[in-house]
């Protein structure tokens, strides 16, 4: 993941590297004027709790220039994802190389990013979960 300065949504500039906090992550590229990224906002909160007991973060980046429509919209909707808006929209979507939104990136637990998913996907459907897992080599539990 590239270095990138970030604002957390009660204000302050943390790197990207320490809001990953070494762990492996879903970050999902967005912004509050992109419908695709509005809708799939709540299925990214329902694989953040499915990812948890695998260890896995979910985070959201805002690309959005207005920090306000963005605490906003986390107010409005009631997301409990990590977000964190991106000081530079355009170099952090040219860091990473997404051209369009919503972008999502698998990142490593060392930073690496092990891939991406352009466009609108519903996150919680048991096969995205498994194709998740599986970007982070993740056994999928089974029952006893």
């Amino acid at each position: 993941m590239p270095a990138l300065q970030l604002t957390g949504l009660e204000g302050g500039t943390i790197s990207s590297q320490d809001w990953l906090k070494g762990r492996p992550a879903v970050v999902n590229l967005w912004a509050t004027w992109c419908a695709p990224c509005r809708t799939e906002m709540p299925s990214l909160q329902r694989l953040e709790a499915l990812l948890a007991p695998d260890g896995i973060r979910v985070l959201a980046l805002s690309v959005d220039s207005d920090h306000n429509l963005v605490r906003e919209f986390i107010l409005k909707y009631g997301i409990t994802l990590p977000v964190s808006i991106a000081n530079s929209p355009s170099q952090a979507m040219a860091a990473v190389g997404a051209v369009a939104l919503p972008q999502t990136l698998y990142v490593g637990a060392d930073g690496r990013i092990l891939g991406s998913h352009l466009g609108q996907r519903d996150w919680a459907d048991p096969m995205t979960v498994r194709d998740v897992r599986s970007r982070f080599a993740v056994k999928t539990p089974t029952k006893p």
